[in-house]
């Protein structure tokens, strides 16, 4: 007993003191720091160890990301392919479109449109005057950029270019006060000039008489008037109209479908420089024109003769009966 005692009471006092020797060591080591040389070489000479240790862990995270990276993969390459496979199918539709357009353009002697080129463009700089909505793009005069091309986003109308220089360009943002864009109401096609307000979540509608038919919600679209941007293309969305008895014109607000602000990217388009300009297609409508008034002065002879016909068969008819009467008289003489 006394011997089991004695070890008992060692094993307390080995337990006393390393315990103490543990709180005398970290309160000199959270004062002093000493031991922070011998903790780093510790550590680094134990690295490889905890790295072997953690390596079962860090190899199953990652394959478990791998795999699902290559799950995400898969899936947006799916949503890629039928989102293409669409797009071809609408391009094949808009193709027997045009074909169709072009038919009847010629149907009704009016010039074909030109063919569109696009240019897909980079928004490199942004002017820094806050009462200014303009941006700077990385296509020039080298890549047939010129004034007045418009320039939109897969959402909507942007503005139209400015100024051209070699390598880059300028452009005018449809939220710039200077900037006017004749519009279309998709609703009631009630005609309008949108005006940039200067902020990029705002422009605004001017002129329209408070009569006129545009509400709240209403898309807005260019309305091809002054032959800088082709009809059609979304512009923006009618949040506000508002109605005086004391005022012949609606106060009339809308929001841009792009925001401006935000745009990294364009697609700038103009007429390709391999289409007839205006005065072959001037020619070719008046060569259709030419050409319709020849049918149609060929259909008028053949009328004509066609009823000199008819008439000189009538009075040889007409000859013949009065020589039968004549004669039928003869005889009964």
């Amino acid at each position: 007993m006394k011997s089991s005692d004695q070890q008992n009471s060692l094993v307390h006092f080995r337990f006393g003191f390393v315990l103490l020797l543990t709180l005398v060591v970290m309160a000199l080591d959270v004062r002093s720091k000493f031991l922070s040389d011998f903790r780093y070489y510790v550590e680094s000479a134990l690295y490889p160890v905890l790295v072997f240790a953690d390596s079962p862990h860090s190899v199953g995270k990652m394959m478990s990301t791998q795999f699902k990276s290559h799950s995400e993969l898969i899936k947006e390459n799916e949503q890629l392919s039928t989102e293409n496979f669409m797009q071809r199918a609408n391009t094949l539709r808009l193709k027997d479109l045009e074909d169709e357009n072009q038919a009847l353009r010629k149907l009704l002697n009016s010039p074909v449109r030109q063919n569109i080129k696009r240019l897909f463009a980079e928004v490199v700089d942004v002017d820094p005057d806050p009462y200014l909505s303009r941006v700077t793009v990385n296509r020039g005069t080298s890549s047939d950029v010129y004034e007045g091309m418009p320039v939109i986003t897969d959402k909507g109308l942007v503005g139209q270019v400015m100024e051209a220089n070699y390598s880059f360009s300028r452009v005018l943002l449809l939220t710039d006060p200077n900037c006017q864009i004749p519009v279309i109401d998709s609703r009631s096609s009630v005609r309008a000039i949108c005006i940039g307000s200067g902020s990029h979540a705002e422009i605004i509608i001017n002129n329209v008489p408070r009569t006129a038919d545009i509400k709240e919600g209403d898309m807005l679209l260019t309305s091809g008037i002054g032959g800088v941007y082709p009809k059609g293309y979304p512009v923006a969305i009618v949040t506000s109209v508002g109605i005086s008895d004391s005022q012949p014109f609606a106060a009339i607000k809308a929001r841009p479908l792009v925001e401006t602000d935000k745009m990294r990217y364009v697609l700038m388009f103009g007429t390709s420089s391999d289409t007839p300009d205006a005065e072959e297609y001037a020619l070719q409508a008046k060569q259709m024109t030419d050409d319709k008034t020849i049918l149609h002065q060929k259909k008028v002879k053949d009328l004509i003769d066609t009823l000199s016909v008819k008439k000189n068969d009538k009075n040889r008819n007409a000859e013949k009966k009065e020589d039968k009467k004549s004669n039928v008289g003869g005889t009964n003489d």
